[in-house]
């Protein structure tokens, strides 16, 4: 089973395929793993009101905001600087969702 991004799981059961999260957080239940999935508005692209819910709870311990490992610490500004990479992009992709609106 290929393993794209290294992270010891499977690209067809990676919730985040290309990007290594050993973890798989997916705090918002998505199939799609926190660390490629800043569409929090679950609009299908990360923009602007996506920016603005992630700024409410900037400096808070809400795991759906967390873009880093591990979730359970502060949002911080390492998860600043994956929200600004991801801004303007689809969430994923995912191969545990592979072809679907939410996490192509």
């Amino acid at each position: 089973n290929p393993d794209f991004d290294g992270d010891g799981v499977g690209d067809v059961i990676d919730n985040c395929s290309e990007t290594a999260n050993p973890v798989q957080d997916d705090s918002d239940g998505d199939d799609c793993g926190n660390l490629c999935d800043a569409n929090f508005t679950q609009s299908g692209q990360v923009g602007f009101a996506d920016f603005g819910e992630f700024g409410q709870f900037f400096g808070t311990t809400e795991e759906n905001y967390k873009l880093t490992e591990p979730v359970t610490t502060q949002v911080g500004f390492a998860d600043f600087g994956v929200f600004g990479q991801l801004f303007g992009t689809f969430p994923g992709p995912s191969g545990t969702t592979a072809g679907t609106v939410a996490c192509p």
